[in-house]
C-alpha cells in the first residue's frame, strides 16, 4: 500500500544518515578547537542563528516549529556529543 513512499523514506533517511556522519565529523573538529580554546560547548546565540537560518531554508512554513524541534534536537545531541568528547 505505502511502498513507494516506504521506499522513498528509506533513501531520504540514508542520505540524512550520511549528513548527519559528516555533520558530527565538523562538530568533533569544533570540539577540539573549542577545548583548545577553553570555550564552552554551549553557545546559546549560536544556535539561535543557526535555527533562524535553516527555518529561512523551508518552502513550507508550516514546517517551521517541527524543524525547529529537530534542529533543537540536533544540536543538544551535537552537545552532548562534545561533553563526552572534551574534557570540560
Amino acid at each position: 500500500m505505502f511502498t513507494e513512499e516506504r521506499a522513498m523514506i528509506d533513501q531520504i533517511d540514508k542520505e540524512m544518515v550520511a549528513l548527519f556522519e559528516e555533520r558530527m565529523n565538523v562538530v568533533t573538529s569544533v570540539a577540539h578547537k573549542k577545548e583548545a580554546a577553553g570555550l564552552p560547548i554551549l553557545d546559546s546565540s549560536r544556535e539561535q542563528q543557526v535555527l533562524e537560518k535553516v527555518v529561512s531554508y523551508l518552502q513550507n512554513e508550516a514546517y517551521s516549529p517541527y524543524l525547529r524541534e529537530f534542529y533543537t534536537a540536533l544540536m543538544a545531541t551535537s552537545r552532548q556529543y562534545q561533553a563526552d568528547h572534551i574534557k570540560k
